[in-house]
């Protein structure tokens, strides 16, 4: 059970007073809470409901801001936008940022980094599912207009994973993609090291290492990136 003032704290947090505390107490208290329990709030635990309901208003409220924030962006960078602003890395960010983490009643294996952000990502959605039952769609509007406004205007560049934003990038200019090539592995076979080189418009050749051929790739394109927007202030 989360105490009165800890509830109040919270909303505080969040800037949203709730009409019916109930809804909090639900959205923050996740399933895994009652795993080894027999009570009956299990049975009637509302959380992964509250969770389907936030998704659904997130996604309007999330299109709705975007659509009137950015009058010249086509559909395809508004889909690219949206995409980024309610995936569960994002939401995580979120939840972060409203300290749910202290709140929420839940119960797992707390160094299981995967986990964590699928559950306190869960919880953010859960939370605009209460809010809008609890005060409508005007209430849940407002909470996620006032934690998402912030980051309505980031650039296409900075949403877009490294290979991606450079792939595009190097379609643009030079109708080419970019060429990785792996050239060594080294290290035990449950610790491997992989090096990639890169080759891309007309840089001279990146390298880079990382512990998956996937990483290597992705820090590599993160180096070519770097380097152009460099020559673009320079």
């Amino acid at each position: 059970m989360i105490l009165k003032r800890k509830l109040n704290l919270f909303e505080k947090n969040i800037k949203y007073k709730f009409k019916d505390l109930n809804f909090l107490k639900q959205s923050l208290t996740h399933p895994s809470f009652y795993i080894d329990s027999k009570s009956l709030e299990k049975k009637f635990n509302q959380f992964e409901r509250l969770e389907f309901l936030g998704d659904r208003v997130l996604g309007l409220v999330v299109a709705s801001l975007l659509f009137n924030k950015n009058i010249n962006l086509k559909e395809g960078d508004l889909s690219k936008k949206y995409s980024y602003l309610v995936q569960k890395d994002f939401l995580y960010k979120i939840s972060q940022q409203l300290s749910i983490q202290k709140y929420l009643l839940y119960d797992f294996n707390k160094k299981n980094k995967k986990m964590l952000i699928s559950i306190l990502s869960d919880a953010v959605e859960s939370l605009i599912g209460a809010i809008f039952i609890d005060g409508g769609y005007r209430a849940a509007f407002n909470f996620i207009n006032i934690h998402w406004k912030a980051y309505l205007d980031i650039e296409i560049s900075n949403i877009l994973d490294p290979k991606t934003a450079l792939q595009e990038l190097s379609q643009q200019i030079s109708k080419k993609l970019p060429d990785y090539k792996l050239v060594n592995k080294k290290g035990p076979s449950h610790s491997p090291v992989f090096t990639i080189n890169l080759k891309v418009l007309n840089l001279n050749k990146i390298v880079a290492d990382g512990t998956s051929i996937r990483e290597a790739e992705r820090k590599a394109a993160n180096e070519a990136l770097k380097i152009i927007n460099a020559k673009k202030t320079t």
